[in-house]
Formats: structure tokens, sequence, C-alpha cells
């Protein structure tokens, strides 16, 4: 069961980081290239569908596959690197989550994006923490 639940967080992360990377993506060209109504909706239907078909579903089944593995195998939680991992997790789902408010908030008009050079940082965020997180897992340094 241990396998089934790590061969579940695997594919979960993998559409998940490739979602909230484009999901940011689209979000850097609305900001830079959305002011026509036609580019406009097009890139908010696009980011929406994004977000709530691929990103957000995708999350959710890596944080039940971790947690299964995490409940079959609890001795996990007495070691560093699955904390720090942990804590980095909590980092991309909040950028998620994040760039999810943008992506309703902007399709609604109710909000100005942030600069494209602002959302370019943000992107960064999720891929530096999938890089820390690759390698505690991997390394499992402490």
């Amino acid at each position: 069961m241990y396998l089934f639940f790590k061969w579940l967080h695997l594919v979960a992360v993998i559409s998940w980081m490739a979602g909230i990377l484009y999901l940011y993506r689209l979000l850097i060209y609305h900001a830079e290239r959305g002011a026509s109504a036609e580019i406009h909706e097009l890139l908010s239907l696009m980011a929406k569908r994004l977000y709530r078909i691929i990103t957000l579903p995708a999350m959710v089944v890596a944080l039940l596959g971790g947690t299964g593995m995490i409940f079959l195998n609890p001795g996990l939680l007495d070691t560093g690197w699955l904390k720090l991992k942990l804590v980095c997790v909590l980092a991309i789902a909040a950028a998620t989550i994040y760039a999810g408010r943008l992506v309703g908030q902007f399709a609604a008009r109710t909000l100005n994006l942030p600069t494209g050079k602002h959302l370019r940082i943000l992107n960064e965020v999720p891929a530096v923490f999938m890089i820390i997180i690759v390698a505690l897992a991997v390394f499992r340094p402490f």
C-alpha cells in the first residue's frame, strides 16, 4: 500500500508543479498582454480551467498521497528532513492558493494584476521550493 501512495504522490506532484508553473506564466501573459477584451477572456478561461481542473486537484491528491505515506510509516515524522519538506510543501500550497485567488479576482475584473516582474518572481517560488523538496527527499540529510 505504501508504494501505491508513493506512486500517487509522485504523479500528483508532477501534475501540480506543471500546473502551478504554467498558471503563473498565464498570469504573466495576462499582466503584460491582456489589455484587449478578447485576450483577457481567453487567458482568464485558460487560467481558471488550469487551476480548477488540474492544479488544485493535483495539489489535493499530492497531499493525500503524502499523508497516506506518513500514515503507513509514522516514523517519518521523527525525521528533520521531512519536517522541513512539509514546511516547503506549505509554501507551495500557499503559492498555489494565492495564484488561484489572483485568477479568480482578475477574471472577475475586481483586481489589477501585479506587474509582470512581480509575477515572474512569484513564479520562481514554487520552483525553488520544489528543488529543495526533491533534494530533501533524495538525500535525506538529517
